[in-house]
């Protein structure tokens, strides 16, 4: 009976401390559009990033996770034209909802509008509980 109680208050306190949106959701909603100048991803890094140049700016694109961006054949290249809608997460910084690139009309879904990991989600393509 103890057990049960003891589930049953754990259950109820990860309710409430699990946030019912991700952190980056409030950030402001970005599109960039420009040349991808290099693709970063060092050994152990986790997540892949493009620098994009668009104008006379270069912002970093924070990508998602390596295994799900190869499940989805994604490989982008240096010199390519991209369209990027994403979240501002820092000075020249951008966290991808998705990622076109142009030449070949390939867009890849990383997160949802809410800024959920696409990656991260259940057998039934459901976010975290809330």
């Amino acid at each position: 009976m103890i057990r049960l109680h003891v589930l049953a208050f754990c259950g109820l306190a990860c309710v409430q401390l699990c946030p019912a949106q991700p952190s980056i959701a409030n950030n402001p909603k970005v599109e960039l559009k420009g040349v991808i100048q290099s693709v970063r991803l060092a050994r152990g890094q986790g997540t892949p990033v493009l620098v994009v140049k668009s104008g006379n700016t270069s912002s970093r694109v924070l990508l998602g996770s390596m295994r799900y961006l190869m499940e989805q054949g994604f490989n982008p290249k240096a010199g390519v034209e991209v369209q990027v809608k994403g979240f501002e997460t820092g000075e020249d910084e951008v966290t991808a909802i998705s990622v076109t690139l142009i030449a070949g009309n390939k867009t890849l879904h990383l997160r949802d509008e809410e800024g959920w990991p696409l990656w991260q989600r259940g057998g039934g393509g459901r976010r975290p509980s809330q």
